[in-house]
């Protein structure tokens, strides 16, 4: 028998890594809530770059005319 039949099919939770039943995202509600929090994070802050890029073109091309 080889090593890959012995385990049973699994996932692993996308945060912390844990092998989790095949098809979940999380391995617990504290993982998920992590998950939510990281990616808050990182839309505002692409929205904070995308804004400051904006304003930072507005000045460029007002302080070229």
């Amino acid at each position: 028998m080889s090593e890959r039949e012995r385990v049973p099919p699994h996932s692993h939770c996308i945060v912390c890594g844990a092998a989790i039943p095949e098809g979940e995202r999380f391995c617990s509600e504290r993982c998920r809530r992590e998950y939510e929090r990281r990616r808050r994070r990182a839309t505002l802050t692409h929205w904070i770059l995308a804004g400051g890029l904006i304003a930072l073109g507005i000045v460029l091309m007002l302080r070229g005319v």
